[in-house]
């Protein structure tokens, strides 16, 4: 096997975020997308390419795949609802013996996506796009209602239904029928947790532990120790063919990821002492400069924070009171806000947010129409009294425990007890977070009324769907709407927005109504709009780091290179 891409050295990552679940079929965005690149692989990906001034960096080129398909390579139907992907040659999984990945692979993927657990927002995009697939999810919540089910019962359904618009021709040949043409199936198909997954994943319930340690890689990369909550390492596969990986190379002998809550402060100590290379999990600018975009471009803003609503839990008390809700929105300083995430020290570009879709996105709407910035708190009193909510209003707001959440949760937590309404704040590790979030829904345990989320473009095009429909349809628990928004008005808005993909007028009024009606049913506050282009911090070894768009401007970790100790120390950065 041709192995001259490997320069050497094992990178070094360090800071406070989880390192569960390894499983891609559970990927949330987070930052273990950056990892994950390493050692799974999707029909497409994106291109080592930093600058989103350049077509090449958001827009997905071929991985798994041999070809993006289209009209020009009979890949694509001429009713836009049917296309045709072949794979590439050679791509093997590290099994005894390789074995080859296969169009059976990537369905298996797919299915995996409806497993009653705590899937990806993704799901809500597939099951509304493919043929069949939405019926093949409710058909598998009612098989295995039970999350903790064993294994078997998980693999059962899946090897005994099928999705009709997902079916393998043979090995190599994937077909893919869509309920109506929708333009950003591509950008579905590059996302994370579609990657393919190979039969061994059967034997596990998805997400758990146990298929954590048993992870296969069709990657450059493969999971060599994993300790939860702890560390990681990963290892070269030694059956990965550069030959056969257009975007990836491997140029490491190892990456060693340790999990370190010393903040901030004590992760940026321990990579400029040469302890680390790369803070993991946590966002600190560095002096290292990104290319500069073109005047006016405000691609990658996310919606970060925002504070959802527990509508499951509300019942018929004050938080099923949109008066209620309208209150605490015009409670909230904003600006105040903007202050804190302007000095934590991550360098990034923020903005109030008074939308759903952030500025520079499809649909966004014109800013300035949303609650005063500065906050009010006479009038949310006012909204209060209105309702009869103004004495002995409670909540409890579950938040990230890093210590810039953490800062913002004190300081909306001062505004909402200027208004009156007494707050319980809740830091919670994201194992912890997740699973409360995981838990709600109807029937289930609550122990929260507002939770502090946020939300990122999954693409950088024709995106309004990236937010609107997972932030305002109901999803699945755990996901960006965990406290069960939704209503039938929005989901016919949602689908008349996604038939109209071919007329961008009516497309974009669309979804502009869908953002419309649901800010003014509030089932949650959008605080600030942040966008992570500026220089990330990182080691003196570290060379060829590409910051790429849809790693959220994280580095590629499969194409960056450490230089050598002496030249490290000569030519620093």
């Amino acid at each position: 096997m041709n192995d001259d891409t490997r320069s050497g050295g094992t990178l070094r990552l360090r800071g406070p975020a989880d390192l569960e679940p390894l499983d891609a079929a559970l990927a949330q965005q987070s930052p273990a997308d950056q990892l994950r690149r390493l050692w799974t692989r999707q029909l497409f990906t994106y291109a080592p390419v930093e600058n989103p001034d350049q077509w090449q960096a958001v827009e997905p080129v071929p991985d798994l795949a041999a070809a993006v398909p289209s009209t020009y390579n009979a890949g694509l139907g001429a009713s836009h609802t049917s296309y045709v992907v072949h794979l590439r040659p050679g791509v093997l999984w590290d099994t005894e013996p390789a074995r080859a990945v296969t169009a059976h692979d990537v369905v298996r993927g797919l299915k995996r996506l409806c497993a009653p657990v705590a899937r990806p927002a993704a799901t809500s995009h597939l099951t509304s796009t493919i043929r069949g697939m939405a019926g093949f999810d409710a058909a598998y919540a009612a098989a295995v209602p039970d999350p903790a089910s064993d294994a078997q019962a998980f693999a059962d359904f899946q090897n005994t239904h099928d999705i009709p618009g997902v079916f393998a021709l043979d090995d190599e040949t994937l077909v893919i029928e869509l309920v109506r043409p929708a333009l950003d199936l591509v950008d579905l198909l590059a996302l994370p947790c579609t990657a393919a997954a190979p039969v061994e994943y059967d034997a596990f319930v998805p997400g758990s532990g146990e298929l954590s340690a048993h992870t296969r890689s069709n990657g450059p990369y493969r999971v060599a120790a994993h300790e939860p909550g702890a560390r990681l390492r990963l290892e070269p596969n030694p059956v990965w063919n550069p030959e056969s990986d257009p975007v990836r190379a491997r140029n490491l002998d190892a990456v060693e990821v340790t999990v370190d809550h010393s903040g901030a402060a004590g992760i940026t100590e321990s990579i400029l002492n040469g302890d680390a290379d790369l803070p993991w999990g946590i966002e600190l600018a560095g002096s290292h400069p990104l290319p500069a975009p073109e005047p006016g471009h405000r691609l990658g803003y996310s919606l970060d924070p925002y504070l959802a609503f527990n509508l499951d839990a509300a019942g018929d008390g004050p938080l099923s009171d949109v008066r209620v809700r309208r209150a605490l929105d015009r409670a909230i300083d904003r600006r105040a806000l903007a202050e804190i995430a302007a000095a934590s020290g991550a360098g990034t570009s923020v903005r109030v947010a008074d939308a759903i879709v952030p500025p520079g996105n499809d649909a966004a709407r014109e800013p300035g129409a949303g609650p005063a910035p500065g906050g009010d708190p006479a009038a949310a009193r006012a909204l209060l009294a209105e309702a009869g909510a103004d004495s002995g209003l409670e909540l409890t707001v579950v938040h990230p425990a890093g210590e810039t959440e953490t800062a913002m949760a004190h300081s909306y937590a001062a505004d909402l007890e200027k208004a009156g309404v007494s707050v319980t704040l809740r830091g919670l590790g994201p194992s912890s977070l997740r699973r409360v979030l995981a838990g709600s829904g109807p029937g289930r345990s609550q122990g929260w009324d507002l939770a502090a989320l946020s939300w990122s473009p999954s693409w950088f095009h024709e995106n309004a769907r990236a937010f609107l429909q997972p932030l305002c349809s109901r999803g699945v628990p755990g996901g960006p709407n965990p406290g069960g928004y939704g209503t039938p008005e929005v989901d016919e808005l949602v689908d008349r927005a996604l038939r109209s993909v071919e007329d961008p007028e009516r497309r974009d009024a669309a979804w502009s109504e869908v953002e419309e009606l649901v800010l003014d049913d509030v089932p949650f506050l959008p605080l600030l709009f942040q966008t992570p282009w500026a220089p990330r911090l990182r080691g003196t070894r570290v060379r060829d780091a590409v910051a790429m768009p849809s790693l959220g401007f994280s580095y590629d970790l499969a194409t960056l290179r450490l230089a050598a100790e002496e030249e490290s120390l000569e030519n620093p950065g």
